[in-house]
């Protein structure tokens, strides 16, 4: 189940004129829930014992995988919410080139490729809006939820991708406010709570999901910056118990499984870009 726990409340980031960001990244979260499952399900049905009825213990879905793999449903999920929407885009400041078609197609001014500049993960038109969005991964221990080193140094980064992402779609808003109108960046960070569990102990560590989610969401709501919309996933009871993954790929071990009961999501706007 997919549930909306602290929505944007900012006046920019939910004004519905311009399109809300609150039903934008709410309908994306419902794509990516929706492809995962999908995806899993397929996967159970290609993996299951001729019996059928046990709980599987090898599955591999996206939605828990790495940065990269997940990336992917996002992408999809974007491109199903928006009305268009570009993933890897440029965000090169409208300074270093001298003309939108050299910021649309990577090129200088003089028809050469540009060397310099980064990239924003997903371009998306919403509505009467231009939204940029950087996207991050990290784990959690769900059963002892705590706030890591990595975790802050990822969700400082997505903040501070997304102020840069915001920055370049101002100037470009300035330029040209018919391509690139309303603009606002998010930074979005996907957080998976999950632990290494005996297969034998999976129904006594399924007993407290509740509490172990709420915990995990206090931990988050002590990050700096705080988060200014959170949502979790919670993964249908047969999904819960994962094959060990390895070097970027499943790798089952004997009697082992990574318990992965659900996903948590933390977002912040940037809408200005002094902000």
């Amino acid at each position: 189940m997919l549930r909306v726990i602290k929505p944007f409340s900012g006046k920019t980031a939910s004004n519905s004129d311009v399109g809300d960001l609150n039903d934008f990244l709410r309908d994306v979260l419902v794509e990516v829930a929706g492809e995962n499952y999908r995806q899993t399900m397929y996967e159970a049905m290609a993996l299951a014992s001729p019996d059928g009825r046990r709980i599987q213990y090898d599955l591999d879905p996206p939605l828990r995988a790495n940065e990269r793999i997940m990336s992917g449903l996002f992408a999809t999920a974007i491109s199903r919410v928006a009305l268009r929407s570009r993933t890897e885009a440029r965000i090169d400041r409208p300074e270093r080139d001298t003309n939108l078609d050299a910021l649309e197609h990577d090129l200088q001014g003089n028809g050469t490729l540009m060397t310099r500049g980064g990239r924003v993960d997903y371009l998306a038109w919403y509505g009467s809006r231009v939204i940029g969005v950087e996207l991050k991964m990290a784990s959690m221990n769900c059963e002892t939820p705590k706030v890591t080193r990595s975790i802050e140094k990822r969700w400082d980064t997505a903040v501070d991708q997304a102020r840069t992402v915001q920055t370049c779609l101002r100037a470009r808003q300035k330029e040209d406010g018919h391509r690139y109108p309303n603009p606002i960046s998010v930074a979005l960070m996907v957080i998976v709570g999950r632990r290494s569990i005996n297969m034998k102990d999976f129904d006594v560590v399924n007993r407290d999901i509740g509490g172990m989610e709420d915990t995990t969401l206090e931990m988050l709501a002590s990050l700096t910056p705080r988060p200014a919309f959170v949502a979790t996933y919670t993964f249908p009871e047969e999904f819960r118990a994962l094959a060990p993954r390895r070097k970027g790929k499943e790798a089952p071990k004997q009697g082992r499984a990574i318990y992965t009961p659900f996903i948590s999501f933390i977002a912040k706007p940037v809408v200005n870009a002094t902000f």
